[in-house]
């Protein structure tokens, strides 16, 4: 060490003298008007939080009997199923979109189906698949969409699935801490109106959006008939971006650690006059396939389901539908089993989905004749016609529908009305003539055994022709 680094020179002396005088605590810190209000601060920081303590620990929970409150019993069944299980992920229309008895039964594992909210986020769906992990799980995941901000869209939804269950607060990542807090006030001020009231913790009456809704396996239990018409705007095939592709692909490296499988399958898709061509759809998948490490075990056009299958929203099924959707997926698992791949479009087997899926497209009656021609070993076919039958036919429209089976002669029949069933290429049943007709039956009696009525008003009924196609998969004939 050289002479000139032990030197310091006075002004370096007193600067460091200045500088440590800086950092001895002033005598007005430790006492009087400062000190006091320094204390009474802390005082109120510390009664704050006992305050927010006992309100979270006595008043909470306010929504336990609400729709997210049903994450408890999924959780509680994911956590207490020790075999190598199914487990079902992704949003409502997960929970309202599957039959996991069937699936169980079919595939013979124990089904888990977790499926909540949309509100709370993919992530927040996702990062279910990481309670109580078993060598030879399966975690499919049925997103609606594989693009989003990897944030919590609704932190209402979030809070009142978690309430103060603190086993599931796991589900909070840290980088969603900021948000989750942000949104905390207005979750805690509902829930003290909720209390107050006397209102908390009680279902909605006349809705199916409570926990008790739910089956033991997760799933949306209540009979849900009919349809309400939910479809207003154009449904396209969904977005992805390279946040939930990484988020997924990180999600399935870390199940495929621990000896447990990522797959991923279709969500249900409305399929009718504003749904798009299911080569859209098809692009989609090729596009999903590319990108994902994780096997895509659905072929999306295989979920594009006719409008009148969805209940009060654009992805969730009545029941009706959510059969038909479990159908498909048990299909789809049984074929990863055996074959371990992508589902692949290109099979033969699928030229005629895509017919099948195109046919509510088609606005031309010559076209759409020769569509149900084509795939008339795969149809059920009703036509009902009020007066003006074979008004204004032509030639090629009736050996059209001859080729379906049919045998009435049309043209010329300036007044009367007309029914008429044909299946699988043979008429079932026809009616012409002046008077009100009926026809009623059931279809596939053997089967689901779907019943059906059609009529018409005969010659008073005034001109109006309707053709209903029922879709493949719902009939079957020996």
């Amino acid at each position: 060490m050289n002479r000139h680094s032990l030197s310091t020179s006075s002004s370096d002396v007193r600067a460091g003298e200045n500088h440590s005088e800086d950092f001895r605590p002033r005598h007005s810190d430790l006492k009087g008007p400062d000190a006091a209000k320094n204390r009474k601060f802390l005082l109120k920081l510390l009664l704050f939080g006992v305050l927010i303590a006992a309100y979270i620990n006595y008043i909470l929970p306010q929504y336990n009997k609400g729709y997210d409150a049903a994450l408890i019993d999924k959780t509680t069944r994911l956590e207490t199923v020790d075999e190598p299980k199914i487990v079902l992920l992704g949003n409502s229309n997960v929970a309202f979109g599957f039959d996991s008895a069937m699936i169980e039964e079919q595939t013979g594992m124990p089904v888990v189906n977790m499926g909540l909210h949309a509100g709370a986020g993919n992530a927040f769906h996702e990062d279910m698949a990481k309670f109580n992990v078993r060598e030879g799980d399966l975690y499919i995941l049925c997103h609606s969409s594989f693009a989003d901000s990897d944030n919590i869209p609704d932190t209402m939804a979030y809070w009142s699935s978690l309430e103060n269950h603190y086993h599931l607060w796991r589900l909070i990542r840290w980088k969603d801490i900021p948000a989750a807090a942000k949104g905390f006030p207005v979750y805690l001020k509902k829930s003290l109106a909720l209390y107050a009231s006397g209102t908390g913790n009680q279902e909605i009456e006349g809705v199916v959006h409570n926990r008790s809704s739910f089956n033991e396996y997760g799933d949306i239990g209540l009979y849900r008939e009919g349809s309400l018409d939910v479809f207003t705007d154009r449904v396209a095939s969904p977005p992805i971006n390279d946040i939930m592709v990484s988020r997924i692909n990180e999600l399935n490296a870390w199940l495929t650690k621990r000896g447990a499988t990522l797959l991923v399958a279709g969500y249900p898709v409305g399929n009718g006059s504003l749904t798009a061509d299911p080569e859209e759809f098809m692009a989609f998948q090729d596009e999903l396939e590319r990108r994902l490490d994780c096997a895509v075990i659905s072929n999306y056009v295989d979920y594009m389901f006719d409008y009148t299958y969805f209940w009060d929203s654009n992805l969730h099924l009545n029941t009706d539908g959510a059969k038909i959707r479990t159908e498909q997926l048990i299909a789809d698992i049984l074929r990863w089993r055996e074959k371990r791949t992508d589902m692949n479009m290109g099979e033969d087997a699928y030229a005629d989905i895509l017919s099948d899926v195109s046919l509510v497209h088609i606005t031309d009656l010559h076209t759409y004749l020769q569509a149900l021609e084509k795939g008339k070993d795969r149809y059920a076919v009703l036509i009902s016609a009020n007066g003006g039958a074979g008004a204004g036919l032509d030639g090629s429209v009736v050996e059209a529908l001859r080729a379906l089976g049919l045998e009435a002669p049309l043209q010329g029949q300036e007044q009367a009305g007309y029914l008429a069933v044909a299946l699988c290429g043979e008429a079932e049943a026809e009616q012409l003539g002046d008077q009100p007709l009926e026809i009623s039956g059931v279809l596939d009696p053997e089967g689901r055994g779907v019943t059906y009525q059609i009529t018409s008003g005969g010659a008073g009924g005034g001109r109006k022709r309707q053709f209903h196609t029922a879709e493949r998969k719902r009939i079957r004939r020996k």
